[in-house]
C-alpha cells in the first residue's frame, strides 16, 4: 500500500498531469506522467526486493541443516536478481544531472540518401524499440520518413519513463555499421547514421524566431494525418518535425516539444544560459563524433563485433544487440559520463 504522503503526491500529480496542454507544455505534461509512474511503480518494486531477501533469508536457513541442490539453485537465481536490482539502485545514484530523471526524444538519421545507410537507420529504430520495450517504458512514434526503396531516412521517438534521458543520452553520436551490403553482395559496405537524445523540458522560445511549415509530398505517407509540421528555429537552423498525430495543431505542439529540447541540450552542451547564446558554427560537433561501431560477419569463418570506441566494450553477440540488448553499453556510457 502506498503512504499517505505518495497517495497525496500521486493525485497531486494526476490532476497537474491531466491540465489543457499546448506547445511547451507537451513536455511538462509527459514529465508529470514519468513522475507519477515512477511513483506508482515504487511501492511494488520495494515489496518485489523485500520478498526476495525474505525468501533468500529463509532458504539460507535451510541449507544450513540441509543440502537441497534445487534449493540452492532457486537462492542463487534469487540473489542474482537482487543484485542486479541493487546494481541499478546504485547506477541512477550517479544519473544526477539536472534532467537525468526526464523522458527522453530519440532522433535517428541517416547519414545519407543511400539504401545501405537508410536499411541501417531503420536496424537502430528496431534495435532502440527493443530497449525501451525491455525496461518497460512507454513509447510513441512522433516522426518516420521512409524511403522510397528500403528503410528510414528520420525517425523521433518520444520515450516516457524515469531515467530515460540518465540512460540514453550517452547514446548521442555516429553509429557505424560495416558489413557486406544485402543490396550488392559484390560489395563490401560501410554505412552510418546518427542518433541524437534529448530530454523532455520547458523553454520558452520567442514567436518570432520559429517558422512553421506544412511539409508537401513525399512526407504525407501515413494515413493517420492529413499534414505533417516542421518548424524551424530560424536564429540556429535547428528543427523538428511531427506526422504521426491527429492533427495538424497537434503535429505542430509536438515538432515545437521535440524543437525545445534539441535547443535546450544544445545549450547545456554549449555551457550558455540564453537561445540567443547559441554558437551555430559548432552545433553539430557533438553529433559528428563516432561512438560505436557494429561488425557483421560475413561468413562463418569471420565473427562479427559490437566496439564502443569510447570505452572499449566489446560484444560478439550481435544479434542481441541489435535486438535491443544494449545495456552494458549504456552502463558503460553512464560511468563514463561521471
Amino acid at each position: 500500500m502506498f503512504s499517505s504522503a505518495l497517495t497525496a503526491e500521486s493525485q497531486k500529480l494526476q490532476q497537474l498531469a491531466a491540465q489543457p496542454k499546448s506547445g511547451n507544455r507537451i513536455n511538462t505534461g509527459e514529465r508529470l506522467l514519468q513522475e507519477l509512474d515512477a511513483l506508482q511503480s515504487y511501492q511494488p518494486k520495494l515489496n518485489q526486493c523485500q520478498t526476495i531477501l525474505a525468501d533468500a533469508t529463509s532458504a539460507l536457513e535451510l541449507l544450513e541443516f540441509q543440502a537441497d541442490e534445487e534449493l540452492e539453485q532457486q537462492l542463487q537465481t534469487n540473489l542474482a536478481q537482487l543484485n542486479c536490482s541493487l546494481e541499478e539502485c546504485e547506477l541512477e545514484q550517479l544519473l544526477s544531472g539536472p534532467c537525468d530523471k526526464n523522458g527522453a526524444y530519440l532522433i535517428i538519421n541517416a547519414a545519407i540518401d543511400d539504401l545501405d545507410a537508410q536499411d541501417w537507420a531503420e536496424m537502430l529504430l528496431r534495435m532502440y524499440l527493443g530497449w525501451v520495450r525491455n525496461r518497460g517504458y512507454r513509447v510513441r512514434l512522433v516522426e518516420e520518413s521512409r524511403s522510397t526503396d528500403r528503410g528510414i531516412n528520420s525517425a523521433t521517438l518520444a520515450i516516457d519513463g524515469r531515467y530515460a534521458y540518465g540512460y540514453l543520452k550517452s547514446e548521442t553520436g555516429v553509429h557505424l555499421l560495416k558489413r557486406t551490403s544485402p543490396f550488392n553482395i559484390t560489395r563490401k559496405q560501410a554505412s552510418s547514421a546518427t542518433v541524437e537524445v534529448v530530454p523532455y523540458v520547458e523553454l520558452e522560445i520567442p514567436q518570432q524566431d520559429l517558422e512553421l511549415i506544412i511539409l508537401p509530398s513525399p512526407y504525407r505517407i501515413s494515413v493517420k494525418v492529413s499534414d505533417w509540421v516542421k518548424i524551424v528555429h530560424v536564429p540556429t537552423g535547428i528543427s523538428a518535425i511531427s506526422g504521426e498525430e491527429r492533427s495538424r495543431l497537434q503535429n505542430r505542439e509536438r515538432a515545437l516539444a521535440v524543437l525545445t529540447s534539441k535547443l535546450f541540450a544544445i545549450m547545456q552542451r554549449q555551457g550558455v544560459q540564453e537561445l540567443a547564446d547559441i554558437q551555430g558554427e559548432i552545433l553539430k560537433t557533438v553529433l559528428n563524433q563516432p561512438i560505436r561501431e557494429y561488425q557483421l560477419a560475413s561468413d562463418s569463418a569471420n565473427q562479427g563485433k559490437v566496439l564502443d570506441l569510447r570505452t572499449g566494450i566489446q560484444k560478439t553477440a550481435v544479434a542481441e544487440v541489435l535486438e535491443g540488448k544494449i545495456d552494458s553499453f549504456i552502463k558503460a556510457g553512464v560511468l563514463l559520463k561521471n
